[in-house]
């Protein structure tokens, strides 16, 4: 009975991977490509716009070599005045490429060009999600001085999960390691038609102290 068990149905499922009779989800970066849409929504519903940052996270193993795909991704993005790429890590030891640029636009090209340097040089398993900073738009809706939105905010975030194809919020609030989970399922719904939104909220993972304004 136990070996049974141990062939039941998620033995099976692997198996089935195994010998190709699934597929399981593959990373689609093309998905990155539905933000502009998002950036219009987030703009005239709730009165926020890009920050002009962006970070693609992932989480080296041990003993590989970052420097020479750092040297490379950041000429790649050489693209002109105004773009600026940078490599720091996190106190959780996550790794981040930080990437500036005020076109909107670009910036997107700019993390899916991150996103398939590091893929192409081996770097797919380490990859975790890439963040797109958002902040209100002064005098509007969400602008805390205005008296519409809430001053505890410290930020409001688009997280696009690698491995996932799908976006979740992520509000953090200026209290250490909190967040505004009712603000994350406003933008949620709120961005139904425009992401491919995570629908697993515990996939909904908390970025604290994230180098990405």
């Amino acid at each position: 009975d136990e070996a049974r068990g141990a062939n039941g149905p998620r033995g099976v499922k692997l198996f089935d991977v195994l010998l190709g009779r699934t597929k399981p989800a593959q990373p689609n970066l093309d998905h990155l490509f539905g933000l502009p849409g998002a950036q219009i929504t987030l703009e005239a519903s709730l009165g926020l716009r890009p920050t002009g940052q962006a970070g693609v996270c992932f989480k080296p193993a041990t003993g590989q070599d970052f420097s020479q795909t750092a040297s490379e991704v950041t000429q790649l993005l050489d693209l002109g005045e105004g773009v600026k790429i940078h490599e720091e890590s996190d106190s959780y030891g996550y790794r981040w490429a930080v990437i500036a640029d005020d076109d909107f636009g670009d910036l997107i090209n700019e993390v899916h060009v991150v996103n398939t340097t590091l893929q192409d040089h081996g770097w797919g398993p380490q990859l975790l999600c890439s963040v797109f900073g958002f902040s209100p738009i002064p005098g509007g809706a969400a602008d805390p001085t205005a008296g519409g939105g809430a001053p505890s905010v410290a930020g409001t975030y688009l997280v696009y999960l690698y491995k996932r194809g799908s976006f979740y919020p992520f509000v953090p609030l200026q209290a250490a390691e909190k967040r505004d989970t009712d603000r994350e399922r406003l933008l949620n719904v709120t961005l139904a038609t425009d992401l491919s939104m995570e629908p697993d909220l515990e996939r909904w993972f908390p970025l604290w102290g994230l180098p990405v304004h």
